[in-house]
């Protein structure tokens, strides 16, 4: 057994060494610094991902669970609903005066909304638009 995976280790090693150098002969610089960045970002990720991991674990096994919660004979199944009402204004107008319409003092549009595209001639495309 420990010589069936001092081969396969020597086997991958092999295979990586293989892989970079024909990918540091066929990327450009800019793309292999790219790609050590990114490998240069994750090792430096890995201490601290490993340390956040081992104290969640650990404060998992300290925890003492709690036990599951009992129902009492004759309490609904359901929580219960709280339904709180708004309070109204000072002059007596309810909050919400939403009827689907223009508030009063803000009537619809008037005048048609005018588009510039940028890189087209103007008032073309408003041209075109209203034609159809």
């Amino acid at each position: 057994m420990n010589r069936v995976t001092a081969i396969m280790g020597l086997g991958i090693i092999a295979f990586a060494v293989t892989l970079a150098a024909y990918i540091g002969t066929h990327l450009s610089n800019e793309a292999i610094a790219v790609l050590t960045g990114a490998a240069c970002g994750v090792g430096a990720m890995l201490p601290a991902a490993i340390i956040g991991l081992v104290s969640l674990l650990r404060r998992r096994e300290s925890q003492v669970p709690l036990p599951p919660p009992t129902m009492q004979p004759g309490a609904p199944s359901y929580p219960p609903v709280i339904v709180v009402t708004p309070q109204a204004l000072p002059n007596g107008a309810p909050l919400n005066t939403w009827q689907g319409m223009f508030q009063p003092g803000f009537g619809a549009p008037t005048s048609e909304r005018q588009f510039s595209v940028i890189g087209e001639e103007e008032g073309v495309w408003n041209h075109e638009r209203h034609d159809r």
